[in-house]
């Protein structure tokens, strides 16, 4: 087959359009941009590895070392409270704007998307007034089912609310225990082969709910039936 002197043109004009119709939009979500990848990989095998907190992928979430059932060390996903992020550099779910990557990367240093501009409307034409029809009587509305709640997930059985934390059973070694103040809470934590409650402190903005087993915004906070 001869190709013409005159194709050669038309050949790039084609390739410069097919790559214009397929370069890809970017996110527009600050979390997409939130990259764990660069984390360490998680582990339960040593002392500190046990005390760590480990991030995954998705930074709504972070994996901690829990013992099993036949007693070593089982990587236990847990989650943030919502509009927060982990950050393994903090040890601690944030809100976005102080949550910093294991690369050092920081929102301010994340990319971001500029704002589409809103198309400019077209001048809608006037309509022409229409004969007004008889009205229609509308026909009464079905009700509109409740949807259903969510479970919440409750404490961990035989685990009173408030009181002195314990760490001698298995269920209240992976629960997590009232503190006097909802800014914090107590986990069980492996101190000199013994099982010891550590003070853990809440992100910011949020309270600890022993009903929900996770710190939460103030407004779904349930107050303790304590007496400290």
């Amino acid at each position: 087959m001869i190709r013409k002197a005159g194709d050669g043109w038309k050949l790039v004009v084609v390739l410069l359009a097919v790559a214009g119709c397929c370069a890809a939009a970017p996110a527009d979500s600050l979390s997409l941009f939130a990259d764990n990848s660069q984390c360490p990989e998680p582990r339960c095998v040593t002392y500190e590895e046990i005390n760590t907190l480990w991030a995954i992928l998705d930074p709504e979430y972070f994996l901690q070392c829990r013992p099993d059932e036949t007693g070593g060390w089982s990587l236990q996903q847990m989650p943030c409270a919502p509009a927060t992020l982990f950050s393994f550099f903090h040890q601690v779910c944030v809100h976005i704007e102080d949550w910093e990557g294991c690369d050092g990367s920081t929102p301010s240093t994340l990319p971001t998307t500029a704002p589409t501009p809103e198309p400019t409307p077209e001048p809608t034409p006037e309509p022409t007034p229409e004969p007004t029809p008889e009205p229609t009587p509308e026909p009464t509305p079905e009700p509109t089912p409740e949807p259903t709640p969510e479970p919440t997930p409750e404490p961990t059985p035989g685990a009173e609310e408030c009181g002195v934390p314990l760490c001698d059973t298995y269920e209240h070694i992976n629960t997590l225990w009232t503190h006097p103040s909802p800014l914090y809470f107590y986990q069980c934590r492996p101190i000199n082969y013994t099982w010891e409650p550590i003070e853990m402190p809440c992100a910011p903005a949020t309270l600890f709910s022993f009903r929900h087993q996770v710190c939460v915004h103030p407004e779904d906070y349930e107050e303790p039936n304590c007496d400290y």
